[in-house]
């Protein structure tokens, strides 16, 4: 019987991983899955070879023919890796334990491991990316669609964590919308780089493969649909430490646009919340509580997200022509990446699609706080009777005088003050100082600037259009080993 603890990571957990990934994302990474795109490469390889006649066709098509993990014995395969210490040769033995002699000759025939295995990798970011682009594409969607929504709804701005002036819900949601953009920019050039074969030998040079070597490496790159990179690629991992700081930076925005949500959502605030349904426990003391546990998860995705795009950085420092050890700091850092990037995408899609937009609350405490968010705009009327520095030093007096009263308890608001100040209503009239204190009146050009981005989002998902790509699947994920 198996043991549940068997599965020790948190991704892998029977009941916790939904918190920190997906199942498609989890399928992405899977062991046998990895040995088969192994096997893929090793196959693209010949393929390529017998095209150029470097291999015979019919050991080529052999190869092909074969190349299929459910014709392997897995369990000899574990065995073996723990006897050679190694990660592909295993496979490779099996492999040849599954064609004739003459096929076999040509298992991986002038390529290194690493050629094999970069390459593979590659191709699991592919999949990661599908499914990166489409949710990132999403979240754009649907920041848009409540950013036009809540175009002119006027809300507190705050700054310091304290009210500043008046502004619009549309406007502080273009804001993220705007950076969401940025990243799904960011995601479509890195692809570009990224997105490379590796196929150069030993030391970089491609001398196993003669005089066809860059004939070979296109051919090959094309059958997998990878561009062809210039060089060797086997000590230069800044593709994939881009890689994962573009997904750091995307994990970012997720997690300023969550806790944004969580510090609104603070029952003296109560302006917007995370979607709730009855059955949802906050605590086991405290049963009112209403916790913002999935804005705060994507928080903590996004800081586990940049601590693994962190080990990008180390895997940058390499020796000589080839050095292992980036690539077994990659296979646990794009792995954990990818997955906790996946799980931050989704759980914000679950938010925006049902966030919850209190407009009663955020009507009233704009309401109640009207006269001292719109002192900026009183302060440029008064400017134009007496100077800019008397004005500010006046409205700060009163305005400390305001809040003072406030926090001690003897309310006497700061609309009341003014209009018994008799610098202030020998210029208004208490008609007038209600008007000029209107926040509705001071929201400059909120309106205009979240059109704008809204107009470069519709750009943006028109350039970019939907992607359709299919991911790979599983070759025994309809088997017994994968249940």
């Amino acid at each position: 019987m198996t043991c549940f603890s068997s599965r020790s990571h948190i991704v892998d957990s029977r009941f916790f991983s939904g918190g920190y990934t997906t199942a498609e994302a989890r399928q992405v990474f899977c062991d046998l899955r990895r040995l088969q795109r192994w096997l893929d490469v090793e196959a693209a390889l010949a393929s390529s070879q017998a095209e150029l006649g470097t291999i015979p066709e019919s050991a080529a098509r052999e190869l092909e023919k074969t190349a299929r993990l459910d014709l392997f014995d897995l369990q000899a395969i574990k065995d073996d890796i723990a006897i050679t210490g190694h990660s592909l040769i295993p496979l490779l033995n099996a492999w040849q334990h599954n064609v004739s002699s003459e096929a076999g000759k040509y298992i991986h025939f002038g390529a290194t491991t690493q050629d094999i295995q970069d390459t593979a990798q590659t191709l699991e970011i592919k999949d990661i990316l599908v499914i990166v682009e489409r949710d990132t594409r999403s979240i754009i969607q649907k920041l848009a669609g409540l950013a036009g929504k809540h175009r002119d709804l006027v809300m507190i701005a705050r700054t310091h964590g304290q009210q500043a002036l008046p502004i619009t819900l549309g406007a502080k949601i273009a804001v993220w919308l705007d950076e969401m953009i940025r990243n799904g920019d960011r995601l479509q050039t890195c692809r570009e780089r990224v997105l490379v074969s590796q196929l150069f030998g030993g030391v970089g040079t491609m001398a196993a493969f003669g005089d066809n070597g860059i004939d070979l490496l296109n051919i090959f790159s094309s059958r997998l649909g990878l561009d062809a990179p210039q060089c060797s690629w086997q000590t230069s991992r800044d593709r994939l430490a881009e890689m994962l700081s573009t997904m750091a930076i995307l994990a970012g925005t997720l997690g300023k646009i969550a806790n944004e949500i969580c510090q609104l959502a603070r029952d003296e605030i109560g302006e917007l919340e995370e979607p709730f349904h009855m059955g949802k426990i906050g605590s086991t003391t405290m049963p009112h509580k209403r916790n913002p546990e999935l804005c705060e998860q994507v928080v903590v995705l996004a800081k586990l997200v940049k601590n693994n795009a962190s080990l990008g950085f180390d895997a940058l420092i390499n020796e000589h022509e080839r050095d292992y050890r980036a690539v077994r700091l990659e296979w646990a850092a794009i792995t954990d990446a990818s997955l906790y990037i996946c799980g931050a995408l989704s759980l914000m899609q679950d938010i925006l699609e049902n966030l919850i937009v209190h407009e009663k609350k955020i009507r009233q405490n704009v309401s109640r706080a009207a006269s001292l968010i719109a002192t900026e705009a009183l302060m440029f009327r008064l400017a134009e009777k007496m100077g800019k520095q008397d004005a500010h030093q006046l409205l700060y007096e009163i305005s400390m005088q305001a809040r003072n009263a406030s926090r001690q308890g003897t309310d006497k608001p700061l609309i009341a003050l003014l209009a018994a100040h008799p610098d202030i209503n020998s210029l208004f009239t208490h008609d007038d100082l209600q008007k000029a204190i209107d926040p509705s009146h001071h929201i400059g050009l909120a309106g205009q600037l979240t059109d704008q981005v809204l107009k470069s989002a519709v750009d943006w998902l028109e350039s970019y259009g939907d992607s359709s790509t299919e991911l790979s699947t599983c070759p025994l994920q309809d088997t017994d080993i994968c249940k």
